[in-house]
């Protein structure tokens, strides 16, 4: 009898049953797990590629909204270039000043019922002139400097975060940011008004200042803060820290940078003071300094202007200037980082230890971000200060969610792979949801075509006037009907609301004598302004406008003509326009 080797199981007889524990191995699957499995081998590379598919598609959509936002300012801006009248109550008068400065006339004299200069500093107005050389003075010329200098704001911005970052991606949502910011600054970035230069120049001495590092780059560090200075006094603020960090970081050229700086603001605020009889001081550093603060801005700024619209930028500024990205990312991806990010975490051949902690970008952007926020505030403190002193905060909080996105990003590079696509496809879903609050209505600053005939209606009936005719809000109407203009109500208004000494006290003896002596032909009012003196000696002789909608500025202060006052004439109904 043959015997079974004990390693080979005895097979079962044909017509035996396979008992319980029997190997099922060689079994054929049934239908259902073969589909399952199919499907399961199918599917599960798709679920593992679900996050990197994701931060694809988010970044996708987010480059698309920054696009967008960039985009839609452009068209609005080439909208406002084409209109002929004003898009913002003080733009007549600031065009006033460019054809002063034009022709040669000092900007700074004593007020006077024919004229009164703005607090503003002069380049802007000498700029504007020099577009009005060659292109004519008006609106068009003046809004077309705002317009240029806020586009090459926005790309210098890119410029900033991509030569940081190395990233066009991040560069593009940062300068998308500051576009979506337009109506943050209820509107002000393309008109005829000085922000747009100054936060052009402020960017530009700020990259000098961050990238240059021969003493030669200093001094030109420090002529554009001058100039910067020269458009917008509130420079000297966002001055004081940059020259901070360079003596920290660098002290001989930090140093090259204070002097200079400080030299060529001091001397030319001297030479301008001279060249205009101490008039350029007053109106520049003494008056505005005398306006009362509004005390609810003390925490308003932080909590309405800054946190409610851009709580995201300002968590990722927080992050960027607060965290150390070197302890999250490895040698190898410092390695592999771009230029400018390298040089700041490798060690440096000479320096102290502070020095070189220093030197990082993200304490430069720190010390930045205090004087451009600083200057922010500062002008939302003082009275009259209008959301588009904010530009400058605007901008730096741009540039720090762009360095934001990509500090975060890097951070995250230690992770593993679906983890680190998770927390980018979160980041880049905070960075949509910046943009979804800074979403607006782009026809909300579009000028309607029956506004443009408002106006022109406006000038038909200026013209019919005998005389001169004093327009204190919208001065330059007169212009274009062909007459001469007169002070502008808000530039007499900042006089004349701190009293103003003794040139406040001849300015209201000014205004009121040539409105008892009716030296106009007619007044065309929309406030309550000197409006005692003028139902003295004036009636009022109709309205402006019918319809209650139209010619309204479409940002700043809400105001128009609404008013028809003609001298009144002893003995008689006095004279009355003309009617058509």
């Amino acid at each position: 009898m043959t015997q079974t080797s004990p390693d080979v199981a005895p097979e079962p007889a044909p017509d035996e049953p396979q008992r319980a524990g029997t190997p099922t191995a060689l079994a054929a699957p049934t239908p259902w797990g073969a589909r399952a499995e199919s499907l399961r081998a199918r599917v599960l590379p798709w679920l593992e590629r679900l996050p990197r598919f994701a931060v694809v598609f988010l970044r996708v959509v987010v480059a698309l909204a920054a696009a967008g936002a960039i985009g839609t300012y452009l068209v609005l801006g080439i909208i406002h270039l084409r209109f002929p009248f004003e898009i913002e109550w003080m733009e007549g008068g600031l065009v006033d000043e460019v054809r002063r400065a034009l022709a040669g006339q000092k900007l700074y004299v004593k007020p006077t019922v024919e004229y009164v200069p703005f607090l503003y500093a002069p380049l802007y107005f000498y700029v504007a002139a020099a577009f009005s050389k060659v292109l004519g003075v008006g609106f068009f010329s003046a809004r077309l400097v705002s317009y240029l200098a806020s586009i090459a704001g926005i790309a210098l911005i890119a410029r900033i975060v991509h030569r940081e970052t190395g990233g066009k991606h991040v560069a593009l949502l940062a300068a998308g940011v500051y576009a979506a910011a337009y109506p943050l600054s209820a509107g002000f970035f393309d008109i005829a008004r000085v922000d747009s230069l100054f936060v052009l120049l402020l960017l530009a001495a700020l990259y000098v200042a961050r990238f240059g590092r021969s003493t030669s780059s200093a001094v030109a560090a420090a002529a554009l803060f001058t100039l910067a200075l020269l458009t917008k006094q509130s420079a000297s603020v966002i001055f004081v820290p940059v020259a901070a960090y360079l003596v920290l970081t660098e002290w001989r050229r930090g140093l090259v940078f204070a002097a200079s700086g400080a030299a060529m603001m001091v001397g030319s605020v001297v030479v301008l003071d001279r060249i205009h009889d101490g008039w350029f001081w007053w109106f520049v550093f003494w008056l505005p300094r005398q306006h009362p603060w509004v005390e609810r801005m003390w925490v308003d700024f932080w909590l309405e202007d800054l946190m409610r619209p851009l709580s995201v930028s300002c968590l990722l500024a927080l992050f960027y200037v607060m965290v150390d990205r070197r302890v999250f990312t490895s040698g190898d991806a410092r390695a592999a980082a771009p230029g400018d990010a390298r040089r700041d975490a490798e060690p440096a051949a000479h320096g102290s230890a502070f020095a070189l902690s220093f030197r990082s970008g993200r304490y430069f952007y720190l010390f930045a971000a205090a004087g451009m926020l600083g200057a922010s505030w500062a002008g939302r403190l003082h009275a009259g200060g209008w959301p588009n002193v904010i530009m400058p905060g605007f901008a730096i909080l741009a540039i720090l969610f762009g360095l934001g996105v990509h500090a975060a990003i890097v951070a995250a590079a230690e992770l593993s792979e679906p983890r680190r696509h998770r927390v980018e496809a979160f980041l880049l879903v905070l960075a949509a949801v910046q943009f979804a609050c800074l979403a607006y209505d782009p026809s909300r600053y579009a000028p309607k075509s029956l506004d443009a005939k408002a106006g022109e209606h406006l000038l038909d009936k200026i013209r019919q006037v005998e005389g001169e005719v004093f327009i204190p809000a919208h001065g330059h109407l007169a212009t274009l009907a062909g007459k001469r203009s007169y002070a502008h109500e808000m530039a007499i208004a900042d006089i004349l609301g701190i009293k103003g000494g003794p040139a406040g006290a001849d300015l209201r003896a000014d205004i009121e004598k040539a409105i008892l002596q009716k030296r106009f032909g007619a007044i065309f009012s929309d406030t309550d302004f000197f409006k005692k003196e003028i139902q003295q000696a004036y009636r009022q002789e109709g309205k402006v406008f019918e319809d209650k909608k139209v010619f309204w500025p479409v940002t700043g202060f809400r105001v128009r003509p609404e008013r028809i006052y003609v001298p009144k004439s002893s003995g008689s109904a006095g004279p009355s326009l003309p009617r058509r």
